[in-house]
Parts: C-alpha cells; structure tokens; sequence
C-alpha cells in the first residue's frame, strides 16, 4: 500500500508550542498525534491526520482563520530549524530559494516552486499526489511569510496578490496580514510579488550560522524516510517528457535501482511523472491556458491524450476545470 504523505516533527513540536501560546495543551496535541520524545525530527506523520487535529482545534475555538492566529505568534522567533535556516539568510531571493530547496524538510505532501520574470516573482504551493491538503497547513506557511518578511524588512516587504485553492471568505483578518487581495477557490495556492522584493535585505540576516544550518538541514533531508522520492521528484519535474535510463543517470543511479526504490516507497516512474503533470495541468489550466496548449506543455502528442490522462487523474475531463 502506498504510505500516506506526512507532515515532518520538525515542524509539529514548534508548531506545538505555538499552540501552547493559545492555551493549548502542546503535550496532548503531540501525543494526540503519536508523536513521542524520542523521535527524530525527519520523522512524518500522516498529513490528513495533522490536518483533523487543527480543524478539530479551530472549530473548538470558533476560529476559523486559526492560521493566521498561529502566524501572528509566531513572529516573535523563527519556526524550527527550518525557520532559523530560511530568515538567517542575507536576502528575501536567499531566504525563498532556501524554503523552495528544503521544504521537504517540514512536509512530504507539498513543493514549493519561485518562478520569477523581471517584473513578476509567484511562490507556488503545489501538492503532491491527490490527498486533499488543510486550510489550516495551505494558509499557515503563506501567512507566516508574510509577516515575518515584512518585519524583517522594516515593513518594505509587500505583496501583490494571494490565492488559495480551497473555498473561504476574505474577511479583514487576511487584509490584516496579507496587505494585498486575497483570492479562494482560486485553482492555485501562490503569492504573487515584484520582482525587485526579492533584493530585499533581511534585518535578520547571518549568512554563517545560515549556512552552517542549511548544512544540517540537508543531513535530516538525507537521511528522511520517503527522501528518494522526493529527489526523484525534483528531478523530474522539468523535464516531464524524460525516460527512466535519463532520470536515473542524473541521480548517478542505474534505472533498474530508481525503480526498486521507487517500488520499496510505493510508487512507480509512471506515477511520479503522473503526479507532477497533473500538478502543472491544474496550475496552466487555472492560469486559463486552453486545453490544446496545456496538452503539449506536458509534452503529450495530441490533445485528446491528455484530455484522456487528465479524466483518469481526476475523473472530469480538463474542460470542466478550467
């Protein structure tokens, strides 16, 4: 059975203790989840259950907008490892290439992706797989950035639009935080900046300790149960049309070894590359990109094979989507 997608320990013991900020019991909250002393940090834990357990807490609080409570606080010091690693960094372009490169580390369920032009720079939060992703887990890395960019930038940091993928309402809690629109049922989680933001100076910056940190960060991502996966993953994911024999070479790894520790993680080639094309259709797809163009971007031969895919992925056809 393919193992479910989890959301690393790493991030769920200072998550917990941001909890605690609330009035929450950090103790039952770990404990609820399974999640024992002895644990690793590169340890995960499936994310659908992380996911019950917030919503359990937001709706016991009447707080439907819990992210955001949860970034507020903690702006006061970095989230983690993680956090430490991504706001010691010299720039804003450091600090994003750095949350793009090791998100890994905090979950196993979404990739982060900065595309930049000279004018537009969009942060994208993309899913891995087809699990349904948290409103809590979706808002709370977004809000959280924010925030902290804008502090450590003495409030030079802006944003000129958010989108979610799921369903809300954009009440002035996230006008508050963002400073910028907000967009639900979007089709995309992303936040869309100037580019000239990404020159920014950080306040916070210690390139040193940074480094020194990202280094440790890369050892945890290493040694992380599913991590091959997800190399696999950052391999493959621009160039969607690639072979097995292709993948596996700029691993430095036979292709018959890719596929017997794709097997021993559950998945295959085809279902990796499934995965990310399916990513990229729903992102040109919410993008408005017609049908045809969003066929030979995958690098599908005729459009009515990629209408084919897309239904066997999803079970509607594109049309229906965009």
């Amino acid at each position: 059975m393919k193992p479910k997608l989890g959301i690393s320990v790493a991030l769920l013991r200072p998550l917990a203790e941001l909890l605690g900020k609330l009035g929450e019991d950090p103790a039952a909250f770990l404990h609820t989840l399974g999640v024992e002393p002895a644990m690793p940090p590169n340890a995960y834990v499936a994310a659908e259950r992380v996911d019950g357990e917030l919503a359990a807490i937001a709706t016991r609080r009447g707080d439907p907008a819990l992210a955001l409570t949860l970034a507020k606080h903690a702006t006061a010091r970095p989230l983690g490892l993680f956090g430490h690693m991504i706001w010691l960094s010299g720039t804003l372009r450091d600090a994003l290439e750095r949350a793009v490169k090791h998100y890994a580390m905090v979950t196993q369920r979404t990739t982060l992706r900065l595309d930049a032009d000279d004018a537009v720079v969009r942060l994208r939060a993309l899913a891995v797989g087809t699990e349904p992703r948290g409103r809590v887990l979706t808002e709370f890395p977004f809000a959280s950035l924010a925030l902290r960019a804008r502090d450590a930038t003495g409030g030079a940091f802006a944003l000129r639009a958010v989108r979610f993928a799921h369903e809300g309402e954009d009440s002035p809690r996230y006008a508050d935080v963002f400073r910028a629109s907000v967009t639900f049922a979007a089709g995309i989680d992303e936040l869309e900046l100037d580019a000239d933001q990404l020159a920014l100076p950080l306040a916070s910056a210690d390139p040193i300790t940074s480094g020194v940190l990202e280094a440790q960060v890369a050892q945890l991502a290493v040694a992380a149960p599913d991590s091959f996966v997800e190399r696999v993953r950052r391999a493959a994911r621009t160039q969607l049309a690639a072979s097995p024999d292709a993948i596996a070479r700029e691993l430095g790894i036979s292709a018959r070894t890719l596929r017997r520790h794709l097997d021993q993680h559950g998945e295959t080639f085809r279902g990796v590359i499934d995965g990310l094309r399916r990513e990229r259709a729903d992102e040109l797809l919410a993008r408005g990109m017609p049908v045809k163009e969003v066929a030979f971007a995958l690098g599908f031969s005729e459009p009515s094979a990629f209408s084919r895919a897309y239904k066997r992925w999803t079970g509607k056809p594109p049309k229906e989507v965009r």
